[in-house]
């Protein structure tokens, strides 16, 4: 689907775009509702690389993030102090269980304590998060020269356990906060332009 977005922008010849993900994550020592601003997307292995096969061969790209638009949706964080955010390094894997070193997966090789290692292990390389679309994202929207950034809030702390225990109705205040964090940033952005009143 990026493919199709980003030639859309493109014939439909759109300048100045900033593409922003919003979605859910788990947390990586954060409490349930947190949100990340991703610093840099990286791998399972920690690294900061989205690889892919083109043509039967291995291509490797850079998961870098736009590091102003972090810093200016960090400042815009500043203005809702009812919830955490955090500037910190994002976690994107191809798969939810066993790439995420979940326990309650059809398959497991692994116990709780290789769980818990490897999620120290992230945890103490600066990753906050676990994601599915970061790494694509920041791979694509940088090779397109389009700035790209991620806003994600956790839904759990995984390393309390796999299963999101919080009630829905909480799970939905949690899931409205990157987007009040992007709405108020947009505002702002809007306004510094004298498109929108402040």
């Amino acid at each position: 689907m990026l493919h199709e977005v980003i030639k859309l922008l493109y014939h439909a010849r759109c300048s100045d775009v900033t593409v922003i993900r919003i979605g859910t994550s788990g947390g990586i020592g954060l409490e349930p509702g947190s949100v990340v601003v991703t610093q840099q997307a990286v791998d399972a292995s920690f690294s900061p690389m989205f690889e892919q096969m083109v043509l039967g061969k291995r291509v490797v790209q850079r998961t870098d993030l736009d590091q102003e638009l972090a810093k200016e949706l960090m400042q815009c964080a500043t203005d809702l102090p009812e919830f955490p955010t955090v500037l910190a390094k994002t976690m994107c894997t191809s798969d939810f269980y066993e790439g995420q070193g979940r326990l309650d997966g059809a398959l497991c090789s692994y116990t709780e304590k290789d769980k818990q290692d490897y999620l120290r292990a992230a945890h103490a390389a600066g990753i906050r998060n676990i994601e599915m679309e970061s790494s694509v994202l920041a791979a694509m929207c940088s090779a397109c020269g389009i700035p790209v950034a991620v806003v994600c809030v956790t839904l759990l702390n995984r390393l309390d356990g796999d299963q999101v225990s919080s009630p829905h109705d909480v799970l939905v205040k949690y899931q409205q906060r990157p987007q009040r964090l992007v709405s108020h940033f947009i505002k702002k952005r809007l306004a510094a332009t004298g498109t929108l009143k402040a």
